[in-house]
């Protein structure tokens, strides 16, 4: 390895370490997902399999695709510190970051550029943000990268059939989908790029390996009575958070896919690269002139510079492509959400781009300089306030409401048995700090249902908390409202008001058969 590319990397391992702990965030982040892919992985390193240990009944599950936990298995088996995940997480974006600088490098481009780009794909605040959270989208960057990079090692010269890359490259594209089921996209871009390269057989021989690698997981499924993917019900969904919403028409999906996508590109795309534009992600605030402008700008930068990577522009627009395709099918709003683990592919695009331009322009106007990559390092500090933000944001502590609630959970783990059952709005959430069985509440209108619910899950206690989310005031808090008989305060946390309230099963079973017909 030349000399110069060794201080690179030593340069890029450096860049990370200063952003990733200038940033990083011990604290568990309250989106719940974390909390569950977490109990997951603690299942499966228990030894009691894929299942949501944390429900009122251990079960097996599939609220989420087995393939981050698995990776998070491992570490689960020698230490329960949620710190030393957010670190493997960190430490994905860093072996992202290091294939994308060497795909670089095998495409001839200068070390300087693969340098700059390479540290483009860890200096945003939203990759940031999500490296120090248990959460899959740094995986799914590590394995798509590691998948790309691959496909720049198979050998001319060799039959694919008998090319380590090939086999290695196909176990990443299954692992993709496996961490999440977007990950599909990947799988469609690497077909596409053998499709332009008119290497059928290794096509077929793609599409043949990423079935095969799925069958176990849809056969256990299967097995289990279990659906493929919660995503998929979601498709017709209005609001899968309203379910008395209903569902779609065939035109009703259209429209929202051309709505969602509109929005990714317009509001999403220039949110989330450089130089991150803010904006409100609001249905009724239209995006306006000048950040579509600025949209259509950042793709055509963004292809430019993919298309320097010659045959393998295919693999990064058909990735980009079907990912935003497939994100617009979703009911789930997402803003930029779910292209977090493509921004580092977009800003490596763009930061190529830019110098394929500039590059262009020098030699049109028949300049001899020669422009240095370092320039472009000086768009890299335009992501400073944004991590600065974020430092501060991370630094901050939990808000009061979620103080409360975990305050609660403490009062359970001290209180009563880890075999009792409590419901919440953050049941996933209420676990990591109460160590109890916990379940959530039934989305419906009608109160009988919400306590037939607490009686079929075997619930205890129910916690009212002022977490923020509508479902608790549409739902939760009407029910208790109307049979106030069946809640008593068993605990009471004040500003903001939290109760852990007693659920009294036996008179809410003798009142509910004597309402039902």
């Amino acid at each position: 390895m030349p000399k110069n590319r060794a201080i690179y990397i030593g340069v890029l391992a450096l860049v990370w370490a200063c952003a990733y702990f200038y940033i990083f965030n011990a604290k568990i982040d309250i989106n719940g997902d974390n909390c569950r892919y977490y109990t997951f992985a603690s299942a499966l390193a228990s030894g009691q399999g894929y299942a949501d240990i944390s429900a009122p009944t251990t079960h097996p599950t599939n609220a989420f695709p087995p393939g981050y936990p698995l990776l998070m298995t491992p570490l689960r088996f020698f230490t329960d510190s949620v710190v030393a995940q957010k670190v493997l997480n960190g430490l994905f974006l860093l072996g992202g970051a290091l294939l994308l600088f060497f795909f670089m490098i095998r495409r001839k481009m200068p070390d300087s550029l693969a340098l700059v780009g390479a540290c483009a794909a860890i200096l945003s605040d939203r990759v940031l943000h999500f490296s120090t959270m248990m959460m899959s989208e740094m995986s799914c960057f590590f394995v798509s990268a590691a998948a790309i990079f691959l496909l720049t090692q198979m050998k001319k010269e060799k039959p694919f059939y008998k090319d380590w890359a090939f086999y290695a490259m196909l176990v990443m594209v299954v692992l993709c989908y496996h961490i999440r089921t977007q990950g599909v996209a990947l799988f469609a871009a690497v077909v596409l790029f053998f499709l332009c390269a008119k290497k059928w057989k290794e096509a077929l021989a793609t599409v043949a390996g990423f079935i095969v690698g799925c069958l176990p997981w849809i056969w256990r499924n299967k097995a289990l009575g279990m659906e493929q993917s919660r995503y998929f019900e979601s498709i017709a969904q209005v609001n899968p958070w309203r379910p008395e919403d209903g569902s779609l028409d065939l035109s009703g999906i259209i429209e929202r896919f051309f709505d969602t996508l509109g929005m990714l590109v317009s509001k999403a795309l220039p949110n989330s690269v450089i130089p991150y534009f803010q904006v409100n992600y609001a249905p009724e605030v239209p995006a306006g002139f000048g950040l579509w402008l600025a949209a259509l700008i950042l793709v055509a930068l963004i292809i430019r510079g993919f298309w320097a990577f010659g045959k393998y522009r295919w693999v990064l627009i058909g990735y980009t492509v079907f990912t935003f395709g497939l994100i617009s099918i979703f009911s789930t709003p997402s803003e930029n959400r779910y292209i977090t683990a493509l921004i580092p592919f977009l800003n490596m695009g763009l930061l190529v781009g830019l110098y394929e331009v500039v590059v262009w322009a020098m030699r049109r106007l028949n300049m001899k300089q020669k422009f240095s990559p370092w320039i472009l390092a000086l768009l890299l500090l335009t992501s400073v306030s944004n991590i600065k933000a974020l430092h501060t944001m991370n630094q901050m502590p939990f808000p009061p409401a979620y103080q409360n609630f975990f305050q609660i959970g403490a009062v359970l783990k001290q209180h009563v048995s880890p075999e009792t059952v409590v419901a919440s709005r953050k049941g996933e959430l209420l676990y990591m700090f109460s160590g109890t069985r916990v379940t959530g509440y039934a989305f419906s209108l009608d109160d009988r249902a919400v306590i037939q619910k607490m009686l079929d899950d075997g619930v205890e206690y129910v916690i009212l908390d002022q977490l923020g989310y509508s479902s608790t005031v549409r739902y939760l808090y009407p029910a208790i409202q109307k049979n106030d008989d069946l809640f008593f305060v068993a605990s009471y946390i004040p500003n903001p008001d939290t109760y852990l309230l007693k659920f009294d099963r036996e008179a809410a079973r003798k009142k509910l058969s004597q309402t039902n017909p």
